[in-house]
């Protein structure tokens, strides 16, 4: 596909625009770069520590950074998670692989024409403001820059949260993160610890390589497969997303209970919420799993002693492998600011902006019931939007933001993995709004099925 010319945005000297640091070239911030483009802002730049651009999508064996593994896909369908104004190649499956994903991210970057504003394999250490406004930033090399902008896109997939586990076990403990392939578990007694979707490919996984795996759970789980009506998931259940929010989930639910039965028939235990007050799990395997014995459903882990751990449910096994799949924590550690200041322990206005840092800017630090992409894309157009002047942000987004931080609380299961969880559908209608009916569009937006408009 051949590269998309700029678009027609009156031109600027560029020695008058802010100068804006984005740090990240994944997802988040090859849209960040995107919409500065398409605003007429060029005077930025993308940092990313990484050799290539992608963020958690890169397959380095070596990346520290990423947390994808052998055979992941998509939990969202190829039309849900496409941006705007590109969709995915023709004869991309429903459900894009990692490889697809990252190709897309390429491709996105060199139609656009971002390359020349990426900055590869330089790591941020240090970003502190200047007296007088403004940010200094330090590379890991040495290098400074400063900048009168800061946005932060480094995902929030980074930091590890390994639980705190009852006792000393001497076989093998390992995050998700550092989690690739099943192969050199091979005949292994396996756990998994945690119920989220890494967790149940993971889980499954070992079961297919180990002959049987353990996962234990502090709860059950409403599973939703990958297809309905023989069409992706999310794109069936978006038809019902007219209706108000407790209305929808219970049809949403009743269609997969008359689908799919109870999930008490499969081994899962009976989800103790309703439908999306937890993250989605989306996998068509795990039910099958559980019916044939492959994977057995445990409570929480209670004990462990040497490799014998018990559980909370009475029952114990011997296990010689423990995967946590117990997501991650967002880290900051570049940002030289008081910790209370940094989210999520201090709430953003449409999880963008902190009030208390003006010029620094929070893009992709949530968790959506579907793909973060298109709605990150929104939220760059918005921010884009509010550097280049067309748009300002209220004067009251401390109070704003207490009120959508309580609206959270009463709907969201209260777990570390769903303080930043928003539903994709409601976020989307709130960014919708807040842009302006004057904001530029890529003149040439490509045709084809894409998750999100370009227009409102």
């Amino acid at each position: 596909m051949s590269k998309v010319h700029s678009p027609g945005v009156a031109e600027r000297d560029v020695a008058t625009e802010p100068r804006i640091c984005v740090i990240g070239a994944g997802p988040c911030g090859l849209a960040m770069a995107k919409h500065l483009l398409q605003v007429g802002l060029r005077n930025f730049v993308v940092f990313d520590r990484q050799r290539q651009l992608g963020g958690n999508w890169v397959e380095s064996d070596d990346s520290e950074h990423s947390s994808v593994y052998e055979g992941v896909r998509s939990i969202s369908s190829r039309r849900l998670t496409a941006f705007a104004d590109l969709p995915f190649p023709a004869g991309t499956p429903d459900y894009p692989t990692r490889h697809q994903l990252l190709r897309y991210l390429q491709l996105y970057a060199a139609t656009f024409g971002l390359l020349s504003y990426l900055q590869l394999n330089s790591e941020i250490a240090d970003v502190r403001g200047i007296e007088g406004g403004g940010w200094r930033v330090t590379l890991a090399a040495g290098q400074e820059q400063t900048f009168d902008h800061v946005i932060v896109c480094n995902g929030h997939h980074s930091q590890p949260r390994m639980p705190m586990l009852p006792g000393e076990f001497t076989g093998q403990l390992l995050h998700s993160h550092d989690f690739k392939t099943s192969a050199p578990f091979a005949g292994k007694r396996a756990l998994v610890i945690g119920g989220g979707n890494s967790g149940a490919d993971i889980a499954v996984d070992l079961a297919r390589r180990c002959g049987h795996a353990t996962m234990s759970l502090r709860r059950g789980y409403h599973i939703i497969p990958r297809h309905l009506f023989g069409i992706p998931s999310d794109v069936a259940l978006s038809w019902l997303h007219w209706m108000p929010g407790r209305p929808l989930r219970a049809g949403a639910e009743a269609l997969l209970r008359a689908l799919h039965g109870s999930e008490g028939h499969t081994g899962m235990p009976k989800p103790d919420h309703e439908l999306f007050a937890t993250h989605p799990l989306i996998n068509s395997e795990l039910p099958s799993a559980l019916a044939k014995g492959a994977i057995t459903i445990r409570g929480p882990v209670e004990s462990i002693e040497g490799r014998t751990v018990r559980f909370s449910d009475g029952a114990s096994t011997q296990v010689d492998l423990i995967v946590a799949c117990t997501g991650y924590d967002p880290c900051f550690s570049f940002l030289d600011l008081d910790p209370a200041d940094l989210p999520p322990v201090c709430p953003l206005y449409l999880r963008i902006v902190q009030p208390r840092l003006p010029g620094i800017f929070f893009l992709g630090l949530f968790q959506p019931s579907g793909s973060i992409w298109p709605l990150a894309d929104l939220q760059a157009k918005l921010l884009a939007n509010h550097l280049s002047g067309r748009v300002a942000f209220p004067r009251d987004i401390e109070q704003r933001t207490s009120e959508e931080i309580g609206a959270r609380r009463i709907r969201y299961v209260d777990s570390p993995r769903h303080r930043i969880e928003v539903d994709f559908y409601e976020y989307r209608r709130t960014l919708l709004r807040a842009i302006p009916r004057n904001a530029p569009a890529w003149p040439h937006a490509l045709a084809g099925e894409s998750g999100v408009s370009n227009s409102r």
